[in-house]
């Protein structure tokens, strides 16, 4: 390993770029705890354990037994490869061995995706051992029909689902109802995942699958990287939870390096860096926050080191995926570049090496994706780069603070009006009918607009769907990953893949260069109406686009307001356009501006999210252009120290600003995730970092590595560095009267 990482050194060094900090991380076991024969287990569970090599059991192991023992509902956290998995499965399993057989499933157990479960089945080596009997079954989307059937007539011990296989079992399937209802134990691993709009769905999915369970079966969640547990715990779960705390950390060494670009480009650094460590014999993967970097890295780097790599991100067959997946696990493909579909612990084989293209988009994202290199006892090389981004340009500044922060906390957004529209459609087809009374004040509008669509209808107190179109809308809303507005693509007749909106509206307007698999391709049409883009293969591209957008708060209703200082901030209901104008298109390798393209006729996209707006003082600006330039720079600052701050990801969260002071932050997601409401009861921090950015950068008035931003709908058009510190000092001020905020004027920018 060493004549690698010097071949990187030398390699950086010739390319202008360096390491500006080595961190090792090493950690040992977690505390010990008692012995297993002394923890009162059924005896065939000692003697099983005590087969699997285990003798004692970790303390916080102990603790998640006691706890969930006792019937509290229980949430475990605790870093990677510390003992999450048996902490949770040895008291459900004890609890099966002591109950009457034959009456399953006694527990349900949930990880988010198919593959993540089956995987994860496979490599619980505790429950193959002899004399156990404990009987297991995946029941998903890819089990046969004759195989559900059995499992229908003679019920698990230990049901192994996902998500998204309950919310339509529940909806759709009696046996399936009649199932679940038997369960004494809901279990959900990785349950850090179930942030944002994916969260706010599994709270639903939970809550109609309590319904049948009863409220005394027991709920136990398992995850690696929660800072706010009980806070999350509860929305998740709609109950109150007993934490349990392990080791946050690994187990093992690792070797952490963040690497400065200097005057190369992010991807030629990155490319860099993947292929010396394939070259080098060591197995690879490299994340990206994009789906269309990934595909882009991957491209660059076989150009350029004839280094194969494959590619794993959403919107690919999950066929495709898993072909990727065993090619890696089995050595014939040496890198791999993911998005964070590989975060999770899917078994992808020993792992030397992990790269990370940016900082991620929370520092508990980059603790699961570091975590996937060096285990099983080796060392793990973490490669971060850091670019001409504002967080970044913090971090290579103050590194150590980096690895020395708290872990953000977990968010979502328990009332996503459309989330919530799938579920009670959902709930509709399960019972047929729902009391008006009987649904929380926080649906109602999901009620109404359901009726205004002609899905329902509400008579005498009684909310009943319309035959056949309420059925038609949950199977239009696809599954629960998204709120359900996605566009298909198509090649020629053949359907290659989906794009989520709004997404899909930045990245296949006419003209956007898409990766797909590798494969480039031009798109040719994107119809909003009917949900479909239309694209075209292409053999070579040398360059990639980015859009060009306006964002136009169209309504705002208030459901809450805070003060900061002299500044008051309005969260409610927002309603957005997004407005797609043309596009820019920047060489491949470089990033070079070639050109900018207008549409023909420009597209466009409204919907309905949760956000925050102020009007920010007023600085005295002597011109309009002057005024926005500083209320834009400020907009995308509080956006960049939200990522540190909060946890959340810039493309969680999008935002506009006006000549007359007013800038709303509100959730990219349609119904929102929750992401603008943590950044606004955080706020002042926030604030603090957004004035370090602005104010310990040495450019004229503005550059990357303060108030640029790569998501920015005119290219970093009107931005002041200098107006952002001067309203940031402005509102720092006491004893001044807040602005009310009234209507935005003028013409916005994004």
């Amino acid at each position: 390993m060493e004549s690698v990482t010097r071949s990187i050194e030398v390699a950086l060094e010739r390319l202008g770029s360096r390491i500006v900090y080595r961190y090792v991380e090493e950690h040992g076991d977690p505390e010990w705890g008692a012995s297993v024969e002394d923890l009162g287990l059924d005896p065939s569970l000692v003697k099983a354990l005590k087969g699997y090599g285990i003798e004692r059991l970790f303390k916080f192991q102990v603790e998640a037994l006691n706890s969930i023992r006792s019937g509290r509902d229980t949430l475990i956290v605790a870093g990677t490869g510390t003992g999450k998995t048996e902490a949770f499965l040895v008291p459900v399993i004890d609890s099966i061995l002591r109950s009457k057989r034959g009456l399953g499933p006694h527990a349900i157990l949930v990880y988010p995706t198919k593959a993540l479960a089956r995987d994860q089945v496979s490599r619980m080596k505790l429950l193959a051992q002899p004399g156990l009997g404990v009987r297991v079954s995946i029941l998903d989307g890819d089990t046969p029909p004759d195989e559900r059937r059995r499992i229908y007539n003679n019920p698990p011990d230990i049901l192994v689902t996902n998500p998204d296989m309950i919310h339509f079992g529940l909806a759709l399937s009696r046996d399936f109802r009649s199932l679940v209802s038997r369960a004494r134990f809901i279990v959900l691993d990785e349950v850090h995942v179930y942030n944002g709009v994916f969260g706010s769905h599994v709270r639903w999915v939970l809550s109609r699958l309590s319904r049948y369970t009863g409220d005394d079966v027991v709920m136990v969640g398992s995850g690696a990287t929660i800072g706010n547990p009980e806070v999350f715990g509860e929305k998740l779960f709609n109950r109150s939870v007993n934490v349990v705390l392990g080791p946050r950390r690994r187990r093992g060494v690792a070797v952490h390096y963040m690497v400065e670009c200097g005057r190369a480009s992010r991807w030629t650094v990155a490319s860099t860096i993947v292929a010396l460590l394939a070259k080098g014999g060591l197995k690879v993967l490299a994340f990206t926050d994009s789906q269309q970097m990934a595909e882009l890295l991957a491209r660059i780097t076989a150009k350029s080191y004839g280094v194969r790599v494959g590619v794993h991100r959403a919107g690919l067959k999950a066929e495709y995926r898993r072909e990727v997946e065993e090619a890696f696990k089995e050595g014939v493909l040496r890198a791999l570049v993911a998005t964070s579909t590989l975060e999770l612990g899917i078994d992808i084989g020993d792992l030397d090496a992990v790269v990370l293209t940016n900082l991620p988009k929370s520092y508990s994202s980059y603790i699961q994706r570091a975590g996937r290199a060096g285990r099983r006892g080796r060392v793990g090389l973490i490669y971060t780069i850091l670019g001409d981004d504002a967080i970044e340009a913090y971090y290579t500044l103050r590194p150590r603070e980096y690895f020395e922060q708290d872990m953000p906390p977990s968010y979502l957004e328990p009332y996503n009006v459309e989330v919530a529209k799938t579920h009670i459609a959902a709930m509709l087809m399960e019972r047929g009918v729902l009391r008006v009374e009987s649904i929380e004040e926080g649906l109602l509008r999901a009620i109404e607009e359901l009726r205004d669509q002609g899905i329902i209808t509400i008579s005498n107190g009684l909310v009943r769907g319309v035959p056949e179109r309420v059925r038609g809308f949950l199977e239009s809303r696809g599954g629960i990953r998204s709120t359900g507005y996605q566009v298909r693509i198509f090649e020629e007749s053949e359907e290659i893949g989906f794009r989520e909106l709004p997404e899909a509206l930045l990245d296949l307007h006419p003209g956007a260069v898409y990766y797909h698999a590798g494969v480039p391709y031009i798109s040719l049409k994107l119809d909003l109406e009917s949900g479909m883009a239309v694209v075209r293969r292409v053999r070579e591209v040398s360059y990639y686009t980015r859009p060009l957008y306006t964002v136009d708060v169209e309504e705002f209703k208030p459901l809450d307001s805070t003060t900061f200082n002299n500044l008051k901030l309005l969260y409610g209901d927002v309603r957005v356009t997004l407005k797609v104008e043309g596009y820019i298109v920047r060489d491949e390798t470089s990033g070079a501006l070639i050109a900018e393209v207008p549409l023909e006729k420009p597209l466009k996209w409204s919907y309905w999210t949760k956000g925050f707006m102020g009007r920010y003082p007023d600085a005295g600006f002597h011109d309009v252009v002057s005024a926005i330039s500083s209320y834009h720079a400020l907009e995308h600052v509080i956006i960049s120290a939200s990522k540190p701050v909060a946890g959340v990801a810039d493309t969680d969260l999008g935002g506009v600003s006006y000549p007359s002071g007013h800038i709303v932050i509100y959730d990219s997601s349609p119904g929102g995730n929750g992401a603008s409401r943590l950044v606004l009861e955080r706020f002042e921090k926030v604030v603090e970092v957004a004035e370090v950015i602005v104010s310990s950068c040495s450019c004229a008035d503005g550059c990357p590595r303060c108030v640029y931003s790569p998501y920015c709908g005119n290219n970093n058009r009107f931005l002041s560095r200098r107006g952002a510190l001067r309203l940031i000092d402005i509102m720092r001020r006491r004893g001044v009267e807040p602005l009310e905020p009234g209507r935005p004027q003028g013409q916005p920018v994004a």
